[in-house]
């Protein structure tokens, strides 16, 4: 078979704006980079096999949700032995602990992980032994799940921070469930803090530059008390955004974009920390914030209007409401 049209068969499931499962699906995702959805049986066609490049066959790991044309898909199981067989032997993953006094290297490390050609699937901070860490899992696109190990291995200690590393495919395995499964670590969110919510949007995520925007939020002074991926579906995108329907015209796109892929929150703290944050972060107008702000995150990171790098509280007094909202309520969802 030649590679260009080796297949890889995933079971999802789809849910609607309110949350309400509707039905599961079939992707085949083909080596070329081209992805057509079916119905479980394969009787019935629901989008003909098109070129994605916003999908990658790292990003189908079970778990994990993924965005077509606005769809979101929750990827429950491989459809097929040889699905399985093939996926796990290009794609491992790996979960790695950034112990406390390294989180100041949190944007190093994850820039490192992603050069290193995994995909980030999962973080979170807890507190474990009276100490916030973060936990990592990656997804690598260039290693199978034993060399997947190794790579992230060698990457992340070689840098020289303290960190734990999953030992075997079977600790990932564990650890991953312990860290993030049910009944696991809540996460390490401050609620008496004055806060401001930094969110990061996917495009950045997609574009390889998590790493690199962490890095440059510390560079710049800040401290974050907590940091969690997410995976938003429509309904909680919406009603995140709901102050800005019927003020901003771009609703619709900002919301669109929240669920095209993964958003990392976090809990930024410190006195007057909305207003310089959001100082920090720049004009929401990207080009204006090119133009005339060009060492902000924005004009750094930053497409457009809806792709605008990151969400930043406006008001003080909505900062420990907007963090509140991520990191207990979603959380717990």
């Amino acid at each position: 078979m030649s590679n260009t049209i080796e297949v890889f068969a995933f079971l999802t499931e789809y849910f609607d704006q309110n949350a309400q499962l509707v039905k599961q699906f079939r992707i085949n995702y083909f080596a070329d980079g081209t992805v057509e959805i079916l119905n479980p049986s394969r009787t019935k066609t629901i989008m003909k096999r098109i070129p994605y490049k916003e999908l990658s066959l790292g990003m189908l790991y079970i778990g994990s949700a993924v965005t077509i044309f606005s769809r979101q898909y929750h990827v429950i199981d491989y459809a097929d032995a040889g699905t399985r067989k093939r996926f796990e032997k290009l794609c491992g993953k790996a979960f790695g602990i950034v112990k406390n006094q390294s989180l100041p290297k949190t944007g190093e490390i994850l820039a490192a992980v992603r050069g290193a050609g995994f995909v980030i699937g999962n973080l979170k901070t807890v507190v474990m032994d009276g100490e916030t860490v973060l936990g990592v899992m990656a997804s690598s696109e260039q290693a199978s799940m034993e060399g997947a190990v190794s790579l992230f291995a060698e990457t992340v200690l070689n840098l020289g921070h303290e960190m734990y590393v999953s030992a075997t495919p079977e600790d990932v395995v564990k650890d991953c469930d312990d860290f993030f499964g049910n009944g696991s670590f809540k996460n390490s969110f401050k609620a008496g803090e004055e806060s401001t919510l930094c969110l990061i949007k996917p495009h950045v995520i997609k574009d390889g530059n998590l790493g690199p925007i962490v890095s440059a939020i510390q560079e710049s002074g800040f401290q974050f008390a907590a940091m969690q991926m997410f995976y938003l579906d429509r309904e909680c995108a919406v009603e995140f955004f709901d102050v800005y329907r019927g003020v901003l015209p771009q609703f619709e796109e900002m919301t669109a974009h929240l669920i095209d892929g993964p958003v990392v929150a976090l809990q930024i703290v410190g006195n007057n920390i909305c207003e310089e944050f959001r100082e920090m972060c720049g004009p929401v107008n990207v080009e204006l914030a090119k133009t005339v702000r060009p060492k902000t995150f924005r004009a750094q990171f930053g497409h457009d209007f809806a792709r605008s790098a990151l969400h930043c509280t406006d008001l003080p007094e909505d900062g420990k409401l907007e963090c509140k909202y991520f990191f207990e309520i979603l959380s717990e969802i």
